[in-house]
Parts: C-alpha cells; sequence; structure tokens
C-alpha cells in the first residue's frame, strides 16, 4: 500500500468536526470499473419498477459477497484514503464491514423516510453515550456526484463525536435543532472519512439519477467483523499481500501483533509511540 500522509490540518478537521472529505480520492477509471462491480451486485434491484410513492422501496444496502469483486476487494487498501485511517488509529486494525448502498429517485414532496440519526458500533446502548472511545472509521466512496442538496448522500451532524448525550428532535421534525446537519456537496470519485462517534443519518434522494457509494468500515482488531464480510476465504487470504491480508481478517488472534500495518508505518515514520503497562517511578 503507497503512502499518503495525514497533513496536521486534515487531523485537526477530524479531530473537530468528526468526519473529514477527500477529494478526488478515487481516480474516473477506479470510479467506473467500482460502478460496474456495483451495478452487476444490484443488478435486481436497478430492474425493479420504479415506485416514486414507496421511498422504502428505492433504497439498497447490500452487504455480502462484495469483496467476490476484484474492483471492491482492491479498495481495501485504496493509497489516497486507507493510510488516513492507520494514521488515525493505529496499526492494529482490520475491515469491519462493507456495503453497497443505492438510492433511486423519490418523489420530492414524499415524506422523509428512514432519518435515523445513530451512531456506529452501536456502543451507546451499552454504554451510554458519555465518555464514549473513538474506535472505528468509515469510508463513504462516492460514485455518482452529490452537487445538489437532497441528493442522496449520508447527513452528518457536525462535532457530535465529543457529544456526551441523546440528540434531541422536538416530535414531529426530522432533524435536531442547534446542531449544523451537513449535507456535504462531493463530487464521483471524492471520500468522506467518518467516526463512529459522529451522529449521521440516511438522506432521501430527491435528484433525478441513483446515487451509488461504497462504505467501507475500519475498525481496532479486537472488534467483531460482520459476518456478511468475506473475511476468512482461503482464496481471498491467498492472493493479498500482508496488510491487506492483516485487513482481511487474516490474523485470527486478536492477541497477534499487527506485524503488517506496524512495519509500514514504521518504514513510513508515522508509528504511534508506544503505551506502557507499567511505568518506574
Amino acid at each position: 500500500m503507497n503512502f499518503t500522509l495525514l497533513t496536521a490540518e486534515q487531523r485537526r478537521s477530524f479531530d473537530e468536526d468528526g468526519f473529514l472529505v477527500v477529494p478526488n480520492a478515487l481516480s474516473a477509471e477506479t470510479v467506473r470499473q467500482l460502478t460496474e462491480a456495483g451495478d452487476r451486485l444490484a443488478e435486481a434491484f436497478l430492474k425493479k419498477p420504479e415506485l416514486m410513492d414507496r421511498p422504502q422501496y428505492n433504497h439498497l444496502d447490500w452487504r455480502p459477497g462484495l469483496l467476490r469483486e476484484e474492483a471492491l476487494l482492491a479498495l481495501v487498501t485504496n493509497a489516497s484514503t486507507v493510510p488516513l485511517v492507520v494514521q488515525l488509529l493505529g496499526p492494529n486494525i482490520h475491515l469491519l464491514s462493507t456495503a453497497l448502498i443505492y438510492k433511486r429517485p423519490e418523489r420530492p414532496d414524499a415524506p422523509v423516510f428512514r432519518r435515523g440519526w445513530h451512531r456506529d458500533l452501536r456502543m451507546p446502548e451499552d454504554l451510554g453515550h458519555a465518555c464514549l472511545p473513538r474506535l472505528g472509521i468509515k469510508i463513504c466512496y462516492c460514485l455518482t456526484d452529490f452537487r445538489q442538496p437532497q441528493s442522496g448522500m449520508t447527513l452528518m451532524a457536525r462535532g457530535t463525536h465529543l457529544r456526551t448525550t441523546p440528540l434531541v428532535i422536538p416530535k414531529g421534525q426530522s432533524d435536531p435543532p442547534g446542531i449544523e446537519v451537513c449535507d456535504l456537496k462531493l463530487n464521483s470519485g471524492d471520500a468522506l472519512l467518518f467516526e463512529n462517534r459522529t451522529f449521521h443519518t440516511a438522506a432521501p434522494n430527491r435528484s433525478d439519477r441513483t446515487s451509488k457509494v461504497l462504505m467501507y468500515g475500519y475498525a481496532y482488531r479486537w472488534l467483531k467483523q460482520e459476518v456478511t464480510l468475506d473475511n476468512l476465504d482461503n482464496r481471498l487470504l491467498g492472493k493479498s499481500g500482508p496488510i491487506a491480508r492483516q485487513l482481511l481478517g487474516g490474523y485470527r488472534d486478536v492477541d497477534a501483533k499487527p506485524s503488517a500495518l506496524r512495519e509500514w508505518m514504521r518504514r513510513h515514520k508515522v508509528e504511534p509511540a508506544p503505551v506502557p503497562f507499567t511505568v518506574e517511578n
């Protein structure tokens, strides 16, 4: 995996906002290949007749079998984004989830569908909202343009990764008042990184085209990978290099050192300082 430096400005932005936009993360040719692969997986969905008055009918969140597609497998170690995740989380990570999300156009006056503000990894259900740690980062790759409001891009609530209480949403409304809700304008090939604590939600697609994104989630290796992830396939592991093998779940023992990414970080002089269990006084 080639190296891309996380700049001080990018780190500051991610730490303050809870998300980060990476322009031109994918080349036009890569977008084309990913779209062709995604369309193959979404073929049945794309062939369904349009029912614009039934928004739930127009959303696809497909997870199993993505890494069987060569272009989607190569994205696991994308050099413009994954190095940033490694520098933000450290070397002891793996791929936690993959998702192909397509949204067909909805009627402009249709009621908001599935505005489910949430944090990822379900930690608040067990630990509450206070003192939650950053444990994972998702990369959202845009396969279509998102230049107009309400064109299908996931909404971000800026700065809510530091929030210690639930979001308050007035009855009958869709969004929390007093919080900056970001409907980001992105181009095909751009990527959006956001961490597990950042509140976000699905958004309607009221454009004139089907919106298409890929979501790849990375987290610490002691978090269980999604069951739909092709992480234990010997064919996938056997054809992958050391870093991809680690990210795909090739290290079965969570106590095994993350040698592939640790060595990669050391080689590029971005290895985090060790954290000792004890110190002499």
